[in-house]
């Protein structure tokens, strides 16, 4: 009879902190990278406001920076979450970002003419942004899981914190150095990144130092065969658990020790050889009995892990888009990142032809930032309070900014614009800050990385033509007031079709049902 009296395993493939520990020091880290690289995003509409009296260009050229960012960022993005993830870590991903957007403000810093800023602010800086944005929510989404919304909550709101650092810089900044020589000071700035990626440690590093430490160890296995109730004493010289015996046919003893034997597990899980090692230990086990159970166990093993890397080498999946959720969330994400991201561009502005002083225009910018920063932090709090769904936020924020923006021929004063600041800031944001958790509870965290670089590209596509679209309007009407309407109008249609998402689970969950039953009927047959 095999008993087996000291057995350790292998149960996890990685020992990263998750929602502990260096977790909170990765989010720390992003939430910094965030707060400078995207902070200086939010900036742009005093920058908008600073190229146009610099280069004396009209709203539809100057619209054409942010634009060329949005379509690069998107299109860049999807590759760099598939294939670049596949290849780099996380933190190298980072380092290259940061070396990107300092170089597109070093380069702009000798800019002659507006045009050669739509390369170096668009093209540079939109890549630069892919390699950082879709990675640092990724990485979030592997350190949390219980507390995931309000970590990614913090890191999307720590972008509305440097949305409200950064816009009085800027215009210090603009005031003592001018354009050109605030550019360049902001190339140092960003450049702080490359060092700030150093603390984003990737999971696997975790891993290596485990089996590091394992390795170390040598644990013994004691064997007892009830033939000649001898024991033997084996060195594995690794973290294995190895038994064995005669194969477990019925009435040799064998099979009923395992059946009794509830701790046992899935033998598959018990073992953990590598090819190298099959023929050692089958030598030193030979007069044990017979190895080929042995063998077999550990080919299966070797087969399964095989398996999952054919999975991980298909890094695109394409099928995701036949999810109703997914389709949903994309329509939702496309028309409501127009107004959610472009109203930070065009409230600056549009206080400025309402009279507006720098001053009083770099208030609205702060107010805005602040008040972005606050409403994402409050999202993570509702979102991890579990109190609505997700897609609930999103919707009632959708709407109110949809409303608030279309309410825009009553904004006058500086206390009424004001009061858009605050609306704006306070529900705007709750679409970039939810989107990672809504992709993980419709399509898995296994296939987050497809699914965002799948939204990201989409956007890419409306924003990129919508920011000079908005713009054409400005130049034609002479009045920002159809651009608001526009944006109004995307904001509050993509918060009504988020409201049939129920309806929509339930049409997803049929699909799969029915997928699931026809695999039980076709391995049956």
């Amino acid at each position: 009879m095999l008993h087996l009296t000291s057995m350790t395993s292998n149960p996890t493939s990685s020992n990263h902190p998750v929602d502990k520990g260096w977790a909170w020091v990765i989010l720390a880290g992003s939430s910094l990278i965030f707060m400078i690289y995207v902070g200086t995003i939010k900036t742009s509409g005093l920058f908008f406001v600073a190229f146009q009296d610099y280069y004396k260009s009209e709203a539809s050229t100057t619209s054409i920076i942010p634009g060329v960012l949005q379509i690069v960022y998107s299109i860049a993005s999807l590759p760099i979450l598939t294939f670049g993830l596949h290849h780099l870590s996380v933190r190298q991903m980072i380092i290259v970002g940061g070396f990107l957007g300092s170089i597109a403000y070093f380069l702009g810093f000798f800019a002659d003419r507006i045009e050669i800023l739509i390369v170096t602010h668009g093209v540079i800086y939109g890549i630069g942004f892919a390699t950082i944005h879709g990675p640092a929510a990724y990485l979030i989404g592997i350190y949390f899981n219980r507390r995931r919304e309000l970590a990614n909550s913090v890191l999307v709101a720590s972008s509305g914190f440097g949305g409200l650092v950064v816009p009085p810089l800027f215009r210090y900044l603009l005031d003592v150095y001018g354009l050109r020589g605030t550019m360049l000071i902001f190339s140092g700035v960003i450049f702080n990144v490359v060092a700030l990626a150093g603390l984003l440690k990737p999971p696997s590093l975790f891993q290596l130092f485990s089996n590091s430490n394992s390795k170390s160890k040598p644990e013994y296995s004691i064997v007892q065969i009830q033939d000649n109730h001898e024991y033997s004493q084996v060195s594995t010289g690794k973290k294995r658990s190895i038994s064995l015996s005669e194969r477990p046919t019925p009435g040799n003893g064998v099979s009923s020790s395992f059946e009794k034997d509830e701790t046992w597990g899935s033998l598959p899980h018990r073992l953990d050889i590598k090819t190298h090692h099959i023929s050692r230990f089958s030598q030193s086990f030979r007069s044990l009995g017979s190895t080929d159970a042995v063998y077999s166990l550990s080919q299966s093993q070797l087969n399964e892990s095989q398996a999952q890397k054919d999975v991980k080498n298909k890094i695109i999946d394409i099928s995701l888009l036949k999810k109703p959720l997914l389709q949903m969330y994309l329509f939702v994400y496309l028309f409501g990142s127009i107004g959610s991201a472009y109203g930070h561009i065009y409230i600056s502005p549009f206080a400025r032809d309402h009279g507006m002083t720098t001053t009083e225009v770099s208030i609205l910018v702060s107010v805005t930032n602040m008040c972005d920063f606050i409403g994402r932090g409050l999202c993570g709090v509702i979102a991890n309070q579990r109190i609505v769904k997700n897609s609930t936020i999103v919707a009632i924020s959708q709407l109110v900014t949809g409303a608030t923006l279309a309410l825009c021929p009553f904004y006058g004063s500086f206390w009424s614009f004001i009061v858009l600041a605050v609306m704006f800031g306070l529900f705007a944001g709750a679409i970039f800050s939810m989107t990672p958790s809504i992709v993980v509870d419709f399509v898995g965290i296994e296939n987050f990385r497809t699914a965002f670089g799948i939204l990201i590209l989409g956007q890419g596509i409306t924003m990129g033509t919508g920011a000079p679209l908005l713009g054409y309007l400005r130049d034609v009407s002479l009045s920002y007031m159809p651009s608001f309407y526009f944006m109004g109008a995307c904001l509050i249609l993509s918060g009504l079709t988020l409201l049939v998402e129920p309806c929509v689970r339930k049409r997803q969950d049929k699909m799969e049902s029915q997928a699931r039953l026809s695999e039980e009927v076709a391995l049956s047959t």
